[in-house]
């Protein structure tokens, strides 16, 4: 399933990765949500190899996820998005450890980052081996960190609609990390530590246009507390609840860092407005090194010191050093290569 919106640089090379799966048995929907450059050019250029290409009569924004579950029939789906790219074993691989494990609802693999120059960024591992688990240890997880891009995941059809799909009532970067923990309250959960997808990060990403907003931060929040409701009150997981305020304090040092993206762009009023609700989330974030750091470049802005600016790296996508344990109860799996 692959939504677009005016990345037609970037959706044929999504295209070519979809039908170079060794997994012979596919279904391909390009479902344009009314471009206004030459991605249906692009995309029709495939139809003879099999894409089925739709196009909305107007934008509706994240709806045209759902609205590709809609569109397509497969047991097995991955919402790919249109600037991604995904390695050609990476569908095959996924399946077989659903077929082989009926309770598993989804799976994650790993990536890394190709920006609008096609430069790669290595990133580690999130996790250091393959596995499953059960959902309800990863759950907290969700609350602390972004684990996988929606290209990074095949869902099974049938866990997706016992959670109702997509929640798009959330913004565009929310909507994945709301649907990985609602799947993981009914289901169990693998992991595949293979890099086998390249996440797109450039100008016109979705998540990049969402930090010019200061709804993103509220967005975020209301996430959060869904997760709350869904895992806490409802299910009666103890193990959300006990990560509430570890998930406040990430969320405050995520915030900074969109403070800090907003610094880069000369938008002070925006990053003033992130630097409030990060002390919102967590007051104690202001006794943080970065916080010091984010506000004092800001304080000098403000009195026109631009040298300032150049004290600190912009790195919100940057390499991370990663390599943790599996959570409670996994239970280690060989994957064929």
């Amino acid at each position: 399933m692959i939504p677009n919106r005016n990345h037609s640089k970037f959706l044929g090379t999504c295209i070519e990765s979809a039908l170079n799966q060794t997994y012979p048995n596919l279904e391909i929907v390009v479902l344009d949500n009314c471009s206004d450059d030459n991605s249906l050019k692009v995309a029709s250029r495939y139809v003879n190899r099999g894409v089925r290409v739709c196009k909305n009569p107007i934008n509706i924004g994240n709806k045209n996820f759902n609205l590709l579950t809609v569109l397509t029939e497969g047991e097995y789906m991955i919402l790919l998005c249109a600037d991604d790219v995904i390695q050609p074993t990476f569908i095959e691989k996924s399946v077989a450890i659903m077929e082989q494990n009926p309770n598993v609802g989804y799976v994650h693999c790993e990536r890394d980052y190709i920006d609008g120059d096609d430069v790669i960024t290595e990133l580690d591992p999130f996790y250091n081996c393959n596995f499953i688990c059960p959902g309800e240890s990863v759950l907290p997880i969700y609350m602390l960190t972004d684990v996988a891009q929606p290209s990074q995941c095949v869902i099974r059809r049938s866990i997706f609609q016992k959670v109702l799909g997509y929640n798009t009532e959330f913004d565009h970067s929310n909507a994945d990390k709301a649907l990985w923990f609602r799947l993981s309250l009914v289901s169990d959960y693998a992991y595949i530590r293979e890099k086998l997808a390249l996440i797109r990060v450039h100008s016109a990403r979705e998540t990049v246009i969402a930090f010019r907003s200061f709804y993103h931060s509220i967005a975020l929040y209301l996430t959060l507390m869904n997760q709350v409701e869904l895992g806490g009150q409802l299910k009666g997981h103890r193990n959300v609840y006990e990560k509430l305020p570890a998930a406040f304090r990430k969320l405050a040092d995520e915030t900074l860092q969109i403070a800090l993206f907003c610094i880069h762009e000369d938008n002070l009023k925006l990053a003033k407005q992130y630097l409030v609700f990060a002390k919102i989330m967590d007051n104690s974030i202001v006794e943080s090194e970065n916080y010091i750091l984010i506000s004092n470049i800001y304080d000098s802005l403000q009195c026109k010191n631009d040298s300032e600016k150049e004290k600190i790296e912009l790195s919100m996508f940057g390499k991370r050093t990663r390599n943790y344990e599996p959570p409670e109860n996994y239970i280690k799996i060989e994957i064929k290569p």
